[in-house]
């Protein structure tokens, strides 16, 4: 360091009674060099030893069931040496103030800050295979509107769904007390009534044909957002995790089968 003050011609440091501290012209130079210095560091692991380590990431009940927990089998095939450890919890978690690495969760509204939008939340009706009331080949919109229909809390838009759908005459729609996401699937899976839900929670029943789609008209009710811990993207197997769920993001349209009818 003391070469490197000769060659500036600046004093980058100061001593002070527990040692040394920046001055103001090193705390400057500092702030200059620190990227370059991370390139270079990430390049350099990048041609070095695959990620490895604990990346913690938390995220809603639904979303780690429905489509986060069904995928980490490709993940640890992708990245063995790297444990992901999850916290489910019911609401959305500070990552910042509780030390995580990352967050999945769900917003209404586009966030102000740097979450980056996985995909966007499209709710669809979905019911048990022969549930749906016919009329000439296709969904009878009236007669489905008379029930019975389930209600789950957060995409309670069966109203506007049918609006959206065309029905012209929507009638008071004997709508039940609202379900959790989970129970309303598994409800609609056991052929207790038609869900609003959004397609992505959806992905496992329509993959076994447990549920089937009524049709294709959608209502876009938010997104899935990332958001990673500033603090923790000098890690490489952070960077990889989240490099792999904005991949996972992107294929899983395609693996959400599109209606038969």
């Amino acid at each position: 360091m003391r070469g490197l003050e000769r060659r500036l011609d600046v004093h980058l440091f100061r001593a002070v009674n527990s040692g040394v501290a920046l001055t103001e012209q090193g705390r400057t130079y500092l702030s200059e060099i620190t990227p370059a210095s991370d390139r270079i560091a990430h390049a350099t692991e990048a041609l070095s030893v695959p990620p490895k380590g604990t990346v913690t990431l938390t995220t809603e009940n639904t979303v780690a069931q429905k489509w986060l927990i069904p995928r980490l089998a490709r993940l640890k095939a992708r990245h063995p040496d790297i444990e992901l450890k999850l916290s489910v919890s019911t609401h959305v978690m500070d990552i910042q103030a509780h030390d995580f690495d990352m967050g999945l969760r769900y917003l209404r509204a586009t966030p102000e800050d740097d979450d980056h939008l996985l995909f966007q939340s499209g709710v669809r009706a979905y019911a048990a295979p022969g549930f749906a009331p016919l009329s000439g080949g296709a969904l009878d919109l009236s007669a489905l509107a008379t029930g019975p229909l389930l209600v789950d809390a957060t995409f309670s838009l069966w109203r506007e769904w049918f609006e959206k759908a065309g029905l012209v005459d929507i009638p008071d729609l004997n709508l039940p007390h609202p379900l959790g996401a989970i129970l309303s699937i598994q409800s609609a899976v056991a052929g207790l009534g038609a869900v609003l839900m959004d397609k992505n929670l959806c992905e496992p029943e329509l993959l076994t044909g447990a549920l089937v789609e009524l049709s294709p008209v959608e209502i876009e009710f938010g997104g899935y957002y990332l958001v990673v811990n500033k603090r923790a993207l000098r890690r490489k197997a952070v960077r990889a995790v989240s490099q792999w769920l904005r991949e996972e993001a992107l294929k899983s349209v395609g693996e959400i089968p599109a209606p038969s009818h």
